[in-house]
């Protein structure tokens, strides 16, 4: 009974190796494979929700959802010429400004982000609350619904990594003149990285629109380790570019490269200065996500074994069958 015991035990200590060898690998396939179909839902529904073309060129093209157009753009003049008064707090980012689901959008997506550097599309929903920042990118209460226009600055949140999925773990590779693409309902809007910046987490300030100017930004955690910080990627409308395939856009990518350090301004207590960030990929360790929340912590276990789950599980199969061979040599003798 003990051999046999001990043989079970061997045997699921090496099912439990091989895994983990297979882990990071079906976690990430599974992880990237629901916010493609998130982002495909969303592509079709808008697709099919969008009117005929009309039959003179004279005549103003319809929109799909043409509700929710209108709804958008006149809380986008209100926001400015209010001067979003009601960004009076970090908290104010997590409160949507819309219920999407009475328009007919699936899921509560508004948009699908295209960062060709970082090879990664999400989805984007409304207010940046758990829920929705745990799915993908979130769009901050508070800011400028994403059509584009004068007096608009779209900012939007997304982890550092998280439960699998990389999202903005590697922000620091993008570089300036790097293309940025928001994929909405009525539109493709192309944008041009124009600054890097790192703020303290309550500065309000540094998301607020810039009059006459047409913003994207996308804001993670800073630095990795201890998220005491918020890493920015500020970007602007591109009028003459068009939308690309992926293809073109990676291609373009690794013409640009530049591994050089990246110049990013760090703003706090009033005062500005620049500071080299490195553009190098990010392999954490588990205990670095101490200080962060459980999914923080979580997703730098789930980075570690993606760089370290063969070797790993490797050297638990040969620990369990080193033990077995010394236990049956223990045994003869």
């Amino acid at each position: 009974m003990k051999r046999l015991f001990l043989q079970i035990f061997a045997w699921l200590a090496i099912l439990l190796g091989v895994g983990l060898m297979l882990q990071p690998t079906v976690s990430r396939y599974l992880t990237e494979q629901k916010s493609t179909k998130t982002v495909q839902k969303f592509v079709q529904a808008a697709e099919a929700a969008a009117p005929a073309a009309p039959e003179t060129s004279a005549a103003e093209p319809a929109r799909a959802y043409p509700e929710l157009y209108d709804a958008f753009l006149a809380y986008n003049q209100q926001l400015f010429a209010q001067g979003q008064s009601g960004l009076k707090d970090p908290f104010a980012y997590e409160t949507p400004a819309f219920d999407l689901t009475g328009y007919g959008l699936p899921d509560d997506v508004i948009a699908a982000l295209w960062i060709p550097r970082l090879d990664l599309e999400l989805p984007v929903y409304l207010g940046a609350n758990a829920a929705n920042m745990a799915r993908g990118g979130a769009l901050l209460g508070q800011t400028s619904m994403p059509l584009g226009g004068e007096n608009t600055n779209t900012v939007i949140a997304a982890h550092r990594g998280y439960y699998g999925a990389e999202m903005l773990r590697n922000v620091q590779q993008i570089q300036i003149g790097d293309k940025i693409t928001l994929t909405t309902p009525w539109d493709t809007l192309v944008y041009r990285v124009c600054e890097l910046k790192i703020i303290q987490p309550d500065d309000i300030n540094a998301v607020l629109i810039q009059p006459g100017r047409d913003l994207l930004t996308l804001t993670t955690c800073h630095p990795y380790t201890q998220n005491t910080q918020r890493y920015l990627v500020i970007a602007e409308r591109d009028p003459d570019a068009e939308a690309a395939t992926h293809a073109a856009d990676l291609a373009e990518c690794d013409e640009t490269w530049d591994a050089a350090p990246r110049q990013v301004t760090v703003e706090a207590d009033g005062t500005s200065a620049l500071e080299e960030v490195t553009p190098e990929s990010i392999t954490p360790l588990p205990h670095e996500g101490g200080g962060e929340n459980a999914g923080g912590a979580y997703s730098n276990w789930m980075i570690w074994l993606e760089n370290n789950a063969l070797w790993a599980g490797c050297l638990l199969i040969a620990a369990v069958i080193g033990c077995m061979l010394i236990w049956r040599r223990h045994r003869k003798d």
